[in-house]
């Protein structure tokens, strides 16, 4: 026993000599990073800053990601000034050199799960569209880690999109293109509705325009596959675009048309859709894009004195829910809703669905008036309709 307990003492002294080991960074590491990490990506979801130390035998060790090389520089200095001993810099700064040229993804499914870790299993961050340009910011196994139009940032199956160039997404941007306008279609081989399908696109989804066979448009999408999509269901881009008129109107119209459709955490397309994905819907389809999340989109428009009985709303305001704060504790927004008339709005709980803050309804919301914290506006005023007395 007594040699057997000489051996492992020799091996631990030989691995701590010749192998490194972590050890958690003391206050000054640990009150440096915090503070570069608070000026360059006070938000994880939509900046990157991963950054930790390892203290080895003989030096020490600055590794993970950033996104931006002068908070990588700052970093350096920040712990050079904190710590004794050399420092050896293993900060890379995304995207990762070896993606080459093809550092933006262009999608070709109807749907990209975008989840928090690289895997199936993990948990859906959010959703991107088919025809939608994201960038890629680094590649683990067959997972691209992914930073969406909204700065959003999660991991994305590689089947889920076509690597391309800066010059191929131009030329894909610069391309006559439809836009889904119809919830679920069908792009199909041939001109026919019983011809086998190519994909399936929902609503907001875009494909390149290659021309039209009588009620049929000619479809192709960013990997080359070739299709037609029926005329009823899509419409060309940049007039769709230029037809967008945000307001209470639009806005609820687009609302009810997606009723009934699940609620599913992270995500943003009528396939299944959490609230804030719901509302970022809604407004993209009448020309606005929203932030991914209710607590980011609470920062967007102009802040709402709702009054007493709700009466200073508008149809398309967006209601926050959550806690107010109180206590020392501060404001936690968890879900967000439209706004409709008459105390009533729409939200995705469980599924889309109305609810209301008038008690006689027979959409009263009770839990939802309770955890009421306050309300956005982000249509302009000109485009509001007048003021309407509740019932």
């Amino acid at each position: 026993m007594k040699r057997l307990r000489s051996l492992l003492y020799l091996l631990l002294l030989s691995s701590s000599a010749l192998f490194a080991f972590q050890e958690r960074p003391d206050d000054r590491v640990r009150d440096a990073l915090k503070s570069v990490k608070d000026k360059f990506a006070p938000d994880r979801r939509t900046a990157v800053f991963d950054v930790s130390i390892e203290k080895h035998a003989f030096a020490i060790v600055a590794k993970g990601d950033v996104d931006n090389a002068a908070a990588k520089e700052e970093v350096l200095r920040a712990l050079h000034s904190a710590l004794t001993g050399d420092l050896v810099d293993s900060i890379q700064v995304l995207p990762d050199p070896r993606l080459g040229e093809k550092l933006f993804g262009i999608v070709i499914l109807s749907v990209g799960n975008v989840r928090g870790k690289p895997g199936n299993a993990e948990e859906l961050a959010t959703q991107v569209l088919m025809g939608m340009a994201i960038k890629l910011l680094k590649k683990e196994g067959g997972y691209y880690y992914v930073q969406s139009s909204d700065q959003y940032l999660g991991w994305l199956d590689d089947d889920a999109i076509h690597a391309a160039s800066r010059a191929e997404v131009d030329a894909w941007a610069a391309a006559p293109k439809v836009i889904a306008t119809g919830l679920f279609s069908m792009v199909r081989e041939k001109p026919d509705a019983n011809a086998l399908p190519v994909c399936d696109v929902v609503v907001g989804g875009m494909l390149k325009k290659t021309g039209g066979v009588g009620s049929w448009v000619g479809v192709e999408l960013a990997d080359g596959r070739k299709g037609f999509v029926e005329q009823t269901m899509v419409e060309d881009y940049e007039s769709w675009k230029a037809s967008r008129k945000l307001n209470g109107e639009t806005v609820e119209r687009s609302a009810k048309m997606m009723m009934g459709v699940p609620y599913l955490w992270g995500g943003t397309s009528v396939k299944g859709m959490d609230c804030s994905g719901f509302t970022k819907t809604v407004f993209r389809m009448n020309g606005m894009e929203l932030n991914r999340d209710a607590n980011q989109q609470a920062l967007m428009g102009e802040d709402l004195p709702v009054g007493e009985d709700f009466q200073n709303l508008r149809k398309g305001d967006l209601l926050f829910f959550g806690r107010k704060p109180a206590g020392g504790r501060p404001e936690r927004i968890t879900h967000v809703a439209i706004y409709l008339d008459n105390k009533d709005f729409i939200h995705s709980s469980g599924r889309v669905r109305y609810g209301s803050f008038n008690p006689a309804s027979p959409y009263y919301d009770e839990f939802n008036l309770k955890r009421f914290v306050r309300a956005r506006r982000l249509i302009p005023t000109t485009q509001m309709p007048e003021v309407r007395k509740n019932n």
